[in-house]
């Protein structure tokens, strides 16, 4: 076999200017971004989203219908009803209305009300707005020391113990400054200002991750002051312990006066109806501006804070801190110093705790499960897609109504048909808790975005629900702690109920008979509570609280 010219010598050497020739080199490029597309997030169906979202919402709906439509709807009624002290009742029209607005003393007690409410809306959507702020500006370290200590005066929520403690102190230590209807807003003044600080610190942390400070701020103090307005109108503890002001009832004193033993439940009746007129648009203007400002809340592991500042600055900061502890401190000192007075003689401590804080906590899960049942359907589910959180306005004429409106048509489904005097331990009947449940939508919405955004970034999407659960435990957590001591410490339901005995009537007892060394304080919030309470804001203030922020507009 002849072979042809060159076959069997060497190859050539490559020759560089051959492209094809050229060894590859390593590592290769990646190859190109469209070729492995990242995995989709495949929603859940727009058909079971809206199905799932709608049965949820059923829940709190026929909670909100049981324990707040229905009774609105039986007050009303009973406002239209006369003769109940006789046992024989009977049409009166619009004649319990036409003698409620003739006397003026629903008025009178709304304008008594009107200074102290104000220097509540001041602390809490003014003054705690600004303090956050310094704070927010001062470091890490500060920031730590504000939230706990916040924290602690957040949950001083006792009424009764602080209105006889105070009144107590101005007895014994002569004081020369008169006991007022002012005095009243000061003795809150740790849970409001409290609250607010929390509130302001989590708003300016959410605010600039989204370059929305300013709205965010505005938006939390706007939704801040048309709660403590209702609640400064609901004002009820001070005025019956205190008898002040000597002059004029206030608005829930004459509805309790009223309906207590059925004297004149027609005309109390007609007073709630005008409350919760007032209430409801409060109620409702709070629920647009929450809607219209897209209010939700984040749990973010990431620092949105500044890291460090001057310390000039930290200095200015930390002694404003402690200039506003020490003014809240001072009129909760009373209270701290007689935290363990007990009565003479002494009634058993744990017998009080169970009469007192066992039966509320029946209304308080079933509350706060409404609640939270409802803010997962509106808030992560989003039957209606954006739109959902106007769902919230079937809610919102009764967002701010707490027991004393609707304390004829409670009292009257608990009491045998004719009778208006009820003995036992009855929990309140808010068998949803209305506030928590924007909370709750507001926290579902920010986290349901944190849970889509984990899974359009491939993480696995049982370890994204996995993160949402673990970031919503401690805020019901929360919720429960913060219910459960507004149901406790609900003097008015207690007194019509005759539950004060163990707590409050104790107290007032010893006030009227000048006994100031067993003043029986120590009933109102008993240590072997509050100190687990104590505990419990400490830790979600160190460990919770630094990871919350509040967020508006569109994410």
């Amino acid at each position: 076999m002849v072979l042809p010219p060159g076959a069997g010598a060497p190859p050539p050497p490559d020759d560089p200017t051959l492209t094809f020739q050229r060894a590859p080199r390593w590592p290769l490029p990646p190859p190109p971004a469209t070729q492995f597309p990242p995995p989709s997030v495949q929603p859940r169906s727009d058909a079971s989203r809206v199905a799932g979202g709608l049965a949820l919402l059923a829940v709190p709906v026929v909670a909100l219908v049981v324990a707040y439509v229905l009774p609105t709807i039986r007050t009303y009624e009973l406002s239209r009803l006369q003769g109940f002290a006789l046992g024989e009742t009977e049409d009166a029209g619009g004649a319990n209305y036409d003698s409620v607005l003739a006397s003026g003393e629903l008025w009178d007690g709304i304008g008594h009300l009107l200074g102290p409410t104000g220097l509540m809306v001041l602390g809490g959507a003014v003054v705690a707005p600004l303090i956050a702020l310094l704070v927010h500006r001062a470091g890490a370290g500060v920031r730590a020391v504000a939230r706990v200590a916040w924290a602690l005066a957040a949950i001083t929520f006792a009424p009764a113990a602080l209105t006889v403690a105070w009144l107590v102190d101005r007895v014994v230590t002569e004081s020369e400054v008169q006991a007022s209807l002012y005095d009243w807003p000061c003795l809150v003044s740790g849970v409001v200002i409290g609250t607010g600080v929390l509130t302001g610190l989590a708003a300016l942390r959410g605010g600039n991750a989204d370059g929305r400070t300013a709205g965010t701020v505005a938006a939390a103090a706007g939704l801040t002051a048309l709660a403590l307005a209702a609640a400064g109108l609901q004002t009820f503890a001070f005025d019956t312990i205190s008898g002040l002001p000597a002059d004029v009832r206030l608005p829930l004193h004459q509805v309790y006066d009223g309906v207590r033993a059925g004297m004149d439940v027609g005309s109390a009746a007609a007073t709630s109806v005008i409350l919760l007129g007032i209430l409801a648009v409060l109620g409702v203007g709070a629920a647009v501006l929450f809607a219209a400002a897209k209010v939700r809340i984040d749990v973010d592991p990431e620092p949105a804070e500044p890291a460090g500042t001057r310390a000039g600055a930290a200095v200015a900061a930390f002694a404003v801190l402690l200039l506003a502890l020490a003014a809240v401190g001072y009129f909760l000192l009373p209270w701290l110093a007689r935290a363990g007075e007990v009565s003479d003689p002494p009634q058993d401590l744990w017998f009080t705790i169970r009469r007192t804080w066992v039966p509320p906590l029946i209304t308080t899960g079933v509350a706060v499960t409404a609640a939270a049942v409802g803010g997962f359907a509106i808030g992560a589910l989003r039957p209606f897609g954006d739109a959902s959180r106007w769902v919230l306005l079937l809610f919102a004429p009764w967002l701010f109504v707490g027991t004393g409106p609707l304390a004829a048509a409670h009292l009257e489904a608990v009491a045998e048909p004719g009778e208006w005097v009820v003995i036992g331990s009855l929990p309140p009947r808010a068998w949803i808790a209305v506030p928590l449940l924007f909370l709750f939508t507001a926290l579902c919405w920010g986290l349901q975005d944190r849970r889509r955004a984990r899974i359009a970034q491939g993480h696995p999407r049982g370890a994204a629900n996995a993160a949402f659960a673990k970031a919503a435990l401690p805020f019901a957590l929360l919720a429960v702690l913060a219910l459960l001591l507004v149901h406790v410490q609900d003097l008015f339901w207690n007194e019509l109920t005759y539950q004060d005995m163990l707590s409050a009537g104790v107290m007032r007892y010893a006030l009227e008979h000048l006994d100031f060394e067993h003043t029986g304080i120590a009933y109102g919030f008993p240590l072997p509570v509050l100190i687990p309470y104590a505990l419990a804001a400490a830790a979600l203030a160190v460990w919770y609280l630094p990871r919350v922020a509040v967020r508006t507009g569109r994410a």
